[in-house]
Parts: C-alpha cells; structure tokens; sequence
C-alpha cells in the first residue's frame, strides 16, 4: 500500500510542478530582483558609449498591468544585461492598479532612454504593443514581456540573425518556458546559474537558428517598418492570445521567415497574467479568440509540439525521475503536504 501511495503522491505532485511552474518560480522573485539590481550597479547605461550611424536603434517594448515584482525585475536585468549601444525601452502600462504606476515613474527618471506611458484604460496586450510601437523611434523593435529576465548579449544576439538574413520578418529566443519547440530543457537553480547556462548554450550554438510556425510575443523582434506594414498586433482578439499566431500567418504568406535563434536564451516566468485568470474565464477566452483567429484565416487552428527531449523531461518530472528545481519553501511545503495527505489516507483506509 506504501508503495502505492509513494506512487501516487509523487506523480500528483509532479503534475502540480509542471503546471505551476511560474507559483514556484514566484518564491524567489526578490532573490532574483536583489542579484539583477547588484549587477545592474555595476554595469551603468552610458550616453556617450552610443555609436550613432554604425548600429540601428532598437526600441524594446514592454507592456505592464500590475505584477510589480516582475516588472521591476524585467527592467533591472534588461539595464543589467543590455551591452548594445543604442537602445531605448518604451514601457506601456495598461492601467495597474498596484504601485507599478508610481514605480515606474521614479525608474524612468533614472534612465533618460526610458519611455513611460501611463493608459488610463485597459488597451489589452495588441493595443498596448501597437501604442508602444507607433512611438517607437527604433528602426527595430523588441516585444518583451513583462515577466522574463534578459541575459547577456541578447539583444545583438537576435539582431546579428535579423541582419545576415534579409528575409527573417521575426525573430526570438528560446526559453525555459513557452508552448513550442522555443522551449529548451533547463535545470538551473538561480540567476547566476541562469547567466552561465544561457551564456554556455550561446557558445555552443553560436549562430544556429531554425524557422518555427509562430513565436510566442515574450519576446519577438520585427523591423518597424514592417511591422507597421502589417498593421502590427491585430486587435480583435481582445485581451490576449492567438494574435501572435495571427501575425506569424502574415509574415509567412508575404514570404519572410518566422525564425527561434537557438543560441539566444531568456528566462520566462510565463503565467503571471492569464495564469491569475479562473480556468472557465481562461477557456472562454482561449475559444473565443480561436473562433475568430480560424473566421479571420479560414483554417483550423493546430496545436503547437514541444521538443522530444523537452517532452521526455516533462514526463520524468511528473513520475519524479527528473532532478527538478524548487525552492527550499516549497520542498518543505511538499512534504508537509504529502504526509497530511498519507496520514489521511491511512486514517480512512482502516475507517
């Protein structure tokens, strides 16, 4: 019966850390924070280090709504991180009702290359991006999300691929977290750890990259002026989802490449907005905006495919065989929990 339980509990708590891999990763937000705002002390965003006319500008957009600790963390690695010369951050924030608002505007006094809207509304994840892009002063832009960590040479990571190939429209990174085969297998512990992994893997696959059917917007880079071509993020879809798909359709069909950098890698929380939604709101949403993605495209609409490896490792994950990362809390929290649940299943096994 031991063996049965020690079964059965292990594959149920396997499943809760493939699901809630972003609850896990919350925990230790503010370790991660302290390590970027150390690192960013020491690397300081030089005006006079620009070097005009010889590298493009770059807009990196950022869309916030609430989540303050991932904003500020996002921020403070992306200043910790950014080695390129000429950039700017656009940040747009989508009407928080948190303290992010009032954050944001004392960083953006720190950094002149920071640009800071403030919606009175909600304009929902593609109006938010579009905004951010119309004001944009980048020949490229970047869409990042609020809830990842940059690393290292990123930035001229995915630009050097943009410019040895005309015909890439977008470009991104793989990370640790997303729904396709830009999701790598990845055991790291802590952002330090993090930064060796992504700057090893840089190395190892210094400039490989291969096309892929839609890039998820945690971070995509386009040329502006495409992008403002294609009329940017299509807007129907609502509050969010399938309009990265919608956008991927457009740049195939005119002819360009929607291309995963494999020697650029982020770090992705993923889940910290839809995550917070109940699962019934979640789903309305999901088939409403797929409804109107195969209306809009006349097609059916497939699901995306993991990597072999990525799904093997997913499956020793939730039969315990995987040495999974978490955080000591919730190691402790686990046990405490699966001991109450064995006492409890003894107590009404001899009822």
């Amino acid at each position: 019966m031991i063996s049965v339980l020690s079964r059965y509990f292990r594959k149920v708590v396997g499943k809760i850390l493939v699901q809630s891999q972003a609850a896990l990763y919350y925990g230790d937000v503010k370790d991660w924070l302290a390590y970027y705002r150390s690192e960013n002390k020491k690397h300081h965003y030089r005006q006079e280090n620009k070097r005009s006319g010889i590298c493009p500008k770059v807009s990196i957009i950022i869309l916030t709504y609430n989540n303050l600790p991932f904003n500020q963390l996002c921020l403070e690695s992306i200043y910790a991180n950014t080695d390129y010369p000429d950039f700017e951050v656009v940040v747009v924030d989508n009407a928080s009702t948190d303290e992010t608002p009032q954050w944001l505007m004392q960083y953006a006094q720190l950094h002149s290359n920071l640009h800071l809207i403030l919606n009175s509304e909600n304009r929902g994840f593609a109006g938010g991006n579009n905004q951010a892009a119309k004001l944009a002063t980048g020949e490229f832009l970047i869409f990042l999300n609020n809830d990842t960590v940059v690393t290292s040479g990123w930035v001229d990571g995915l630009l050097n691929h943009m410019q040895r190939d005309l015909r890439i429209g977008l470009i991104g990174p793989v990370t640790n977290s997303t729904g396709n085969e830009a999701r790598i297998v990845s055991t790291y512990t802590s952002p330090n750890e993090m930064e060796k992994f992504a700057g090893d893997r840089s190395q190892k696959m210094a400039g490989l990259s291969f096309d892929i059917r839609m890039l998820a917007f945690y971070c995509v880079m386009a040329r502006k002026d495409q992008y403002e071509a294609f009329g940017g993020l299509d807007e129907r879809y609502a509050v969010g989802m399938f309009e990265d798909d919608d956008l991927a359709v457009q740049y195939h069909l005119a002819g360009y490449k929607v291309v995963c950098a494999e020697d650029v890698f982020i770090h992705h929380f993923q889940g910290t907005s839809f995550g917070k939604l109940e699962d019934i709101q979640y789903s309305k949403i999901f088939e409403e905006n797929r409804r109107k993605y195969e209306e809009k495209w006349n097609k059916k609409w497939e699901p995306y495919q993991l990597r072999p490896e990525v799904m093997q490792y997913l499956h020793d994950i939730e039969w315990g065989k995987a040495n999974y990362f978490v955080s000591r809390k919730y190691i402790i929290f686990g046990l405490i929990f699966s001991i109450v649940c064995v006492v409890l299943c003894i107590l009404l096994w001899f009822k």
